[in-house]
């Protein structure tokens, strides 16, 4: 028989128990609020690209055009009337490498890296990054390399500045060649409409530009990959690390406004080629049919067999159209 005063005691909870875990997991968050915070503003990865030492500026040569700007990074070859390409948007003019001998030809062919592209050195610290700051680079340059008129090509964003600085600036632009553009007012990829996020945008641009992501990154730009060498993804990396060109990516992705250039497309009275890969994950063919409709005098070609980088996947074809097109430039 167990008597009252022979109960074991009952063991009290201490109150203080029971409060500590909202403050565990408050100051978790608050950590990796912090470690975001600092990721995105504060820390800055390697310029590992600052050593490559790129085999086809060594054989192309590279130049510089200096501006009030920037110091615009260019390679030129050949002879007769200028074409002038414009360095696909995140990359550098490796992304023209299989155009520029076969344009140069016919043609004094310039392929250069604007702002916050490839091998350019930004001068100008208050540098917008917006359509009517990458429009005048383009000018800027053409003055500086001594070219009143040219037929400009451009791929993705350079595509669309390209597109906009024909229709601010018609006089200077003879013929006018677009590979999978930018340009119209519609929305990116989810993966590209994540760079508008701040904080999202500066660490997720950061997180990929290593060598491995790029590699990733060409890979689903093209539909043929034994394409993506290990050369073309190095020439490709390299400038990608550059801090300038980081910072270029997420506010240019944030800054360009296409509305103007789209609600301009029928009053663009230069002659187009629009040339794109139907495999497009970027900017899916469709598109390239609505420039088509909108623009007065275009040319549309789809390439089969070929990604977001036509003039990478499928060299070929691509000169074959570009030579014929700028056949009658001036």
């Amino acid at each position: 028989m167990v008597r009252p005063d022979d109960t074991p005691p009952t063991r009290a909870r201490r109150p203080g128990r029971r409060r500590r875990w909202p403050r565990v997991l408050a100051a978790a968050l608050a950590l990796l609020v912090a470690v975001t915070l600092f990721g995105a503003y504060g820390w800055q990865p390697a310029e590992d690209g600052r050593a490559f030492r790129s085999p086809f500026l060594a054989q192309a040569g590279s130049r510089y055009a200096d501006t009030p700007i920037a110091a615009f990074h260019y390679v030129k070859a050949g002879s007769g009337s200028p074409v002038i390409l414009l360095s696909p948007g995140g990359t550098s003019v490796i992304g023209w490498k299989d155009q520029l001998p076969a344009l140069a030809r016919d043609h004094t062919v310039y392929v250069v890296d604007l702002p916050g592209q490839g091998y350019t050195r930004l001068k100008d610290p208050g540098f917008a990054y917006d359509l009517d700051a990458m429009t005048a680079a383009v000018g800027s340059f053409m003055d500086a390399v001594g070219v009143r008129r040219a037929a400009l090509a451009g791929n993705s964003w350079s595509g669309g500045w390209a597109l906009a600085f024909a229709q601010r600036h018609p006089a200077r632009v003879s013929r006018l060649a677009l590979l999978d553009a930018t340009g119209l007012d519609l929305p990116g990829t989810w993966m590209w409409e994540s760079l508008k996020l701040p904080v999202v945008g500066e660490l997720a641009v950061k997180l990929s530009s290593g060598r491995s992501a790029v590699e990733s990154l060409a890979e689903g730009m093209m539909v043929n990959k034994e394409r993506v060498t290990a050369q073309l993804v190095d020439e490709w990396w390299a400038p990608m690390t550059f801090h300038e060109n980081i910072r270029a990516t997420y506010l240019l992705e944030r800054r360009l406004d296409w509305g103007p250039t789209e609600r301009a497309l029928p009053a663009t009275r230069t002659p187009v080629l629009v040339l794109w890969g139907e495999q497009d994950t970027v900017q899916p063919v469709e598109r390239a049919r609505r420039f088509a409709e909108l623009l007065p005098d275009a040319r549309l070609e789809i390439l089969k067999g070929c990604g977001h980088a036509p003039q990478l996947d499928c060299p070929e074809p691509v000169n074959r159209h570009l030579r014929a097109f700028f056949a009658a430039s001036g």
